[in-house]
């Protein structure tokens, strides 16, 4: 259950973490609120965001530097405890910030998704996420196949609590049954 820091995770399926980011903007709508996390999937998603008005609101240092230059979003950068090893602010100053916000859509990503469990590597950013996800109105899980069948340190949702998995085009037929029985899986 070793976590790797957001710089090792970058090189990582990096190709499937492009094709999922690709796939994830075309579910965002003008003029809502969504919510980024704080992973490289996620992450991939800030440069290809649709230029048209948004809400963007993150725990993620590297989501908000990606996109505090551009005029087009109205960015929330949510502060906290920060933790340099995925560059995510936590804890229970951004827990409280967030139960006062309402969330269009959330985008968050997963080391482990095993029996119908999301799950990450830390349990403070693991609360963020599941908090986040209560308060979101669409949720959707970011993660390439390399996820599925591994189980992180701390399971923050169940995937039926879900509205969708986003994968890569090439998950597996067995690997896409296993999150179906859940959710609904977009590639």
């Amino acid at each position: 259950r070793h976590e790797y820091s957001h710089s090792e995770k970058r090189s990582k399926h990096a190709e499937e973490k492009l094709q999922i980011a690709r796939r994830a903007v075309e579910l965002i709508e003008e003029g809502s609120t969504i919510f980024l996390g704080t992973g490289t999937t996620v992450e991939q998603m800030a440069s290809m965001l649709p230029a048209c008005r948004l809400r963007i609101v993150t725990n993620s240092l590297s989501v908000f530097s990606l996109l505090e230059a551009s005029e087009d979003y109205e960015l929330c950068l949510v502060g906290g405890m920060y933790r340099r090893r995925t560059a995510a602010f936590v804890g229970p100053t951004a827990e409280d910030t967030l139960r006062a916000l309402g969330i269009d859509t959330a985008f968050i990503g997963a080391n482990g998704i095993l029996d119908g469990d999301a799950s990450t590597s830390n349990m403070d950013e693991g609360r963020i996420q599941q908090l986040v996800f209560s308060k979101a109105d669409t949720r959707c899980l970011i993660a390439d196949s390399s996820k599925i069948g591994r189980h992180g340190f701390y399971t923050f949702c169940r995937l039926d609590s879900l509205d969708a998995v986003v994968c890569e085009p090439g998950i597996t037929a067995e690997d896409r049954v296993a999150i179906e029985e859940h959710t609904q899986v977009i590639c």
